[in-house]
């Protein structure tokens, strides 16, 4: 089949290729994110531990 050819067809060729891109483990990971859900720290660099409020 291929590509999309011509002059009206930018919108098919960039939809297709946003649908494609979570098909990328690696984008899959970055932009989802449940890695920074499932991570008690957060995502934090410098995280010394888990800070439990006061109660």
């Amino acid at each position: 089949m291929g590509k999309c050819r011509g002059l009206r067809t930018a919108r098919k060729l960039h939809s297709h290729q946003r649908d494609q891109k979570w098909h990328d483990k690696q984008y899959k990971e970055v932009h989802l994110g449940t890695a920074l859900k499932a991570n008690p720290f957060g995502g934090a660099s410098h995280a010394k531990g888990i800070v439990r409020g006061s109660g």
